[in-house]
Order: C-alpha cells, then structure tokens, then sequence
C-alpha cells in the first residue's frame, strides 16, 4: 500500500514537473525587425556624427551639422516611441508578490515593467545627442568632449542593441 502511495505522489510530481516546463511566460516585447534595423541605423548615422566631428568643432559653423542633429534626434525620439509602444506581457509571478506582500502591509514591487529597457535607452542617446548639440551651437565641442559624448551614447546604443537582438531568440 505504501509503495503504492509513493507511486502515486511521483506520477503527480512528474506530471507537475511537466506542466511547469511546458509553460512559457513571456517577460519581454516581442522582437520586431524594424525597431532593430533603426536602431543599427540610427548607430551608424551617430558613429559617423561623432567621427565627423572627432577634431573638435567651432560655434561658427554649427549650421553646417545643425540638420545632421535634428535628423538623428527626430528618428531616434520616432524609435523610441515605436520601442515603446510595442506591448508588454503581463507578469503574473510579480502580481503575486504584491498581492502577498499587500497583504502584508509592506511596499510593493515597482510596476515599471511597461517599457522595454531598448526605449529608455534610446531616449537617453536622443538627450546625450541634443546635450551635445546645445553645447555645440553655444560654444563649439572639444576633441575630449567629443569623445565623452560618443562614450556615453556608445553605452546606450549596446544595451539597446543588445535587448533588441536578445529578443529575436
């Protein structure tokens, strides 16, 4: 009777063991081809704005590159939007935990999941790009700052690039 029981109980863990491989739970967007070929786009367009400008540049011929900026900016805020806009799934393991910890009257996770990491990023190489374009049309950019800008939008553009190409997996 008692191997029986025991049996049992691991057909059950078995079938449960099943069930729970056999779901998915999608934590992220879905890929989208369009978004990534922007971005790669948009990241030859910067990289060559930056080695354009790797000398330095003076605030009298800021109009010279002022269209290049407002190219670059207006596509990568457009990308973001399009990032942005893609649908987040749901996540049910973190509504549990709120709700348990609700019940215990503590704070709740943060319910920030509903835009893609690639989107923030992109906003922030669209705001080191019009920082950098400010600076510019002011008082002209150093070679050093040049190649502070390019570090921190390079940053930016790899966690972008990198979550959107992990998404086609």
């Amino acid at each position: 009777m008692m191997r029986r029981a025991l049996k049992l109980w691991q057909r059950i863990l078995l079938l449960q063991l099943l069930f729970l491989v056999g779901c998915a739970t999608q934590l992220a967007p879905a890929y989208d081809k369009n978004v990534v070929d922007s971005l790669n786009s948009c990241s030859i367009d910067a990289m060559t704005l930056f080695a354009v400008m790797s000398s330095g540049t003076k605030a009298q011929d800021f109009a010279t590159r002022a269209d290049r900026y407002s190219n670059l900016i207006g596509r990568l805020d457009a990308l973001a939007l399009a990032a942005g806009a893609r649908p987040m799934p749901k996540n049910k393991v973190t509504d549990s935990i709120n709700r348990f910890l609700e019940k215990r009257g503590t704070t709740v996770l943060s319910d920030d999941d509903a835009t893609p990491p690639s989107a923030q990023a992109i906003r922030q190489i669209s705001v080191t790009l019009s920082k950098m374009r400010d600076t510019d049309q002011k008082q002209g950019i150093t070679a050093y700052e040049v190649i502070a800008f390019k570090g921190q939008a390079s940053i930016y553009f790899d966690q972008a690039i990198t979550y959107e190409n992990f998404l086609q997996r």
